[in-house]
């Protein structure tokens, strides 16, 4: 090869290298806009609006959580509004629904009281109907319905052990028998399915692990034997799959790694690799996908944004969340002192 090509090889490599830097810087203005972005952006002529309509709640909850992790506040004459909107989703049984006129669930109640807490304006539900509804839901076994209709499994547990916890009311529920029974779908990989005998899977492991956290039960099985089935789940991309011979996505970014954080095991995979592989799910409009080059999502851009705060909060100027309670650190040290024994540990 002469000088003159060996020259311009370098060069290609010197550009390519910067164009990659580059696509992982992150685009903080943009990921803004784009999620200020989508209450703009009702379509109603589509068929996507309604077939979403019960996941209003939640995307609430994943917008303006995405928002609290960059720093953003909204206007008080928005938060009014929106506080408004979240309370007309509570039923008379105490339970929230997705959308206003949807029937009660334990996931759209925790969604609904995360948001308020957001919004710092938790006083404005009847807790005690809340708490009521979600005791309702314990099973003997210890296990917690999602609804009336008696779907079981450990999304369900946590949901029911995080919002007892923030009201500090985990006195009104069996604790010992929802950890035995989140314990019990412990499988003999050292990982944890959605209910006994059910596949591990990563998302359940954060479900499994947070409860447990909350339950006070985080030294009931080995952390070790959990922490090698999650290191595996890092893909050569850098980032995580939820199970063996899956690709690799950006939701894994914080159900796997704030798992890690919940057993303190971060130092057993590679976090810049993630990191990158985060980044690399950016677009450069705003918003962040499942996996490179795909379609953003409002899920995907919170859980994206969730996951570098957990990683390195400073470099990317995020405001730190919590990995077991998936709110903003200082809004639960400022306001729920009772948790600081889990808070301020993680």
């Amino acid at each position: 090869m002469s000088q003159e090509e060996e020259e311009k090889k370098q060069d290609t490599q010197v550009e390519s290298q910067t164009s990659q830097e580059k696509q992982r810087n992150f685009l903080r203005k943009q990921h803004e806009e784009y999620l200020l972005s989508l209450e703009k952006s009702k379509d109603l002529d589509s068929i996507g609006y309604y077939l979403t309509e019960h996941l209003r709640i939640g995307g609430a909850y994943w917008s303006l959580n995405a928002l609290a992790c960059l720093g953003i506040k909204l206007p008080q004459e928005k938060v009014d509004k929106l506080v408004k909107w979240i309370l007309s989703c509570q039923n008379e049984d105490g339970g929230f629904g997705g959308n206003t006129q949807h029937d009660s669930h334990i996931t759209s109640t925790h969604y609904a009281i995360l948001t308020l807490i957001i919004f710092e304006e938790l006083n404005k539900v009847d807790i005690d109907k809340v708490v009521g509804y979600i005791k309702s839901l314990q099973k003997e076994d210890g296990s917690f319905m999602g609804d009336t209709w008696g779907e079981v499994d450990t999304r369900f547990s946590y949901c029911a052990l995080s919002s007892l916890a923030l009201f500090n009311r985990l006195n009104e529920i069996n604790v010992q028998k929802a950890a035995e029974y989140v314990l019990r779908c412990r499988n003999f990989d050292g990982a944890f399915g959605g209910s006994p005998d059910a596949e591990s899977h990563g998302a359940y492991i954060f479900t499994g692990v947070g409860a447990l956290t909350i339950a006070g039960y985080l030294d009931a099985f080995d952390k070790d034997q959990l922490g090698f089935w999650l290191s595996e789940r890092q893909t050569s991309k850098g980032g995580f799959n939820g199970r063996p011979e899956k690709l690799a996505d950006v939701c894994y970014s914080w159900w796997i790694y704030s798992s890690f954080r919940m057993i303190q095991r971060v130092n057993w995979i590679d976090c810049q690799g993630l990191e990158n592989f985060i980044l690399d799910c950016q677009d450069s409009e705003g918003g962040i996908a499942d996996r490179p080059e795909n379609c953003v999502d409002v899920f995907h851009t919170f859980f994206g944004i969730a996951a570098l705060s957990l990683l390195n909060q400073q470099k990317y100027d995020l405001v730190p969340i919590d990995p077991t309670f998936a709110l903003p650190k200082p809004l639960l040290l400022k306001n729920f002192p009772h948790l600081s024994h889990i808070v301020n540990t993680l």
